[in-house]
């Protein structure tokens, strides 16, 4: 099969279009952001210094809910460390802390979490058609922070984990809404 220029190019574009205002188009983002201002709250209102998970976290694997069931007495705040203990390790050396507080998720996985609710914004104001190759394009910094991270004596850094996070949650985020909204009316 041969891959033409034109078809190449195609595969590499993102394209935003303006598109009727409908307020039904905003739901996935105010979800979204709803749980991105979620992550923030709890260490920012919690006492100074409550929350600190160690560096010993697995992702899958809740070992850190009896310290977090012991620590964090708001049953809303406790139920989004759970969740960040589930799906992510929480190391503290790869977190951010706010009020002295580590938040609920790594940095990498809090970027995820920003770029999705930029992404479904985004995608709540404009139609948008994403090439599969430029999506692609967009999961390689993520990619290769981590493998690099793994292989070698690299240590990536928290901005550059959030900053690879934000990308990956952005771009997922505008193929969802390419899919979900705009599939039909764009192909």
């Amino acid at each position: 099969m041969k891959i033409t220029k034109e078809a190449l190019l195609n595969s590499l574009t993102l394209e935003l279009k303006k598109k009727k205002q409908s307020w039904v188009a905003y739901i996935p983002f105010i979800i979204a952001f709803t749980w991105v201002l979620l992550l923030f709250l709890p260490p920012l209102l919690m006492p100074h210094g409550t929350i600190y998970l160690g560096n010993e976290g697995k992702v899958s694997v809740p070992d850190n809910a009896d310290y977090i069931n012991t620590h964090i007495h708001n049953p809303l705040f406790r139920g989004v460390y759970l969740i960040g203990d589930v799906m992510c390790h929480q190391h503290a050396n790869r977190s951010f802390f706010i009020n002295g507080n580590q938040m609920p998720f790594c940095s990498r996985c809090t970027g995820i979490f920003l770029g999705l609710a930029f992404g479904l914004l985004v995608g709540g104001m404009f139609k948008v058609r994403m090439g599969a190759a430029l999506y692609l394009l967009g999961l390689v910094p993520l990619g290769l922070d981590g493998v690099i991270q793994l292989l070698t004596a690299y240590e990536s850094t928290n901005f550059n984990r959030i900053v690879t996070g934000m990308i990956v949650g952005t771009f997922s985020a505008l193929v969802f809404a390419y899919i979900f909204y705009d599939s039909k009316t764009n192909s």
